[in-house]
């Protein structure tokens, strides 16, 4: 097939784009910044379009069999807001997609997400997922768990502040630590995709994670392990008090350390049925706690 992928040089996107180029697919890349065409060994076109305005997305998704969406952001950034991006780009996709007379749109969408307005990212994310659904185009939405590998966003950061808190400190746990999450690989996420293309449209909605259910606290005890040469003591610190702390980065610094919608999933389960990947996928996703070795050099 001829797929285009937007965001498909970001984190997932260049996962996806890797898996599905070994498969014999053609690819457009699709993100704001043009980027050289081209790749060794691989039918890869690289466009620039802009999912916010609509520019380019119509011309970029021409001829193409599928297009998967990965594009959304979790820090709002001037007019890269989560309505902005999450939402009305979602829309403007699937309007896009269907002008461009493509038969199969993959949204990735996130676990959680729920139509309550104080929920900002996640609430967002269901917007983004009607709007795909009022557009009429042949859809699948995969929703996702936290999603980890070399190149994320989440787990790098919590390892790099979990190796950068002073010896004679103790480590930091926001909230009460409880609050489950169902990390899954980077790589099983790109063969879910994968195979939603091969099976075409799906009117339901699928929920990935792996094959744990982890609170909190167990993932930053697993980072620790594995970045750590020593157990430290840790503490726990009310959401309260550290979401000041998080505006106040989200507001000045190009990639904080944590956003105040990353605080908003501490008060959520992120979580599906263990064997949600193996009974709709059919085959089993990687262990976080067995994978976690690139932190050691991403986290310094």
């Amino acid at each position: 097939m001829r797929i285009a992928i937007t965001g498909g040089t970001g984190f997932v996107g260049s996962h996806l784009a890797s898996h599905l180029a070994e498969q014999g697919h053609e690819l457009v890349l699709v993100s704001r910044g043009k980027r050289p065409s081209g790749a060794p060994g691989a039918a890869v076109t690289r466009v620039a379009a802009d999912v916010v305005s609509g520019s380019g997305l119509v011309a970029a998704f021409g001829g193409c069999d599928a297009v998967v969406n990965l594009v959304a952001v979790i820090v709002e950034r001037r007019e890269q807001t989560f309505d902005a991006v999450n939402r009305e780009g979602a829309a403007k996709v699937a309007h896009a997609a269907m002008e461009a007379g493509v038969t199969h749109l993959v949204h990735l969408s996130a676990i959680g997400a729920d139509p309550d307005p104080r929920l900002g990212y996640l609430a967002s994310k269901w917007s983004g997922e009607q709007a795909i659904r009022i557009s009429g185009i042949s859809h699948t939405i995969i929703r996702s768990s936290l999603v980890f590998g070399p190149g994320d966003g989440f787990f790098v950061k919590l390892a790099r502040l979990i190796r950068r808190t002073p010896p004679l400190f103790p480590l930091p746990i926001a909230g009460d630590g409880r609050t489950l999450f169902q990390p899954i690989a980077v790589q099983d996420v790109a063969r879910c995709i994968g195979i939603a293309l091969e099976r075409g449209p799906d009117s339901r909605v699928f929920a990935i994670g792996g094959p744990d259910h982890l609170s909190y606290e167990q993932i930053v005890d697993i980072i620790r392990r594995e970045v750590l040469s020593l157990p430290r003591i840790k503490v726990h610190v009310p959401v309260p008090a550290i979401r000041p702390v998080a505006a106040l980065m989200a507001a000045v610094m190009r990639d904080p350390l944590v956003t105040p919608a990353q605080l908003d999933l501490l008060g959520h389960h992120n979580i599906t049925v263990t064997g949600a990947v193996a009974a709709d996928f059919g085959f089993e996703p990687q262990r976080f706690a067995d994978r976690v070795s690139y932190l050691r050099r991403r986290s310094r």
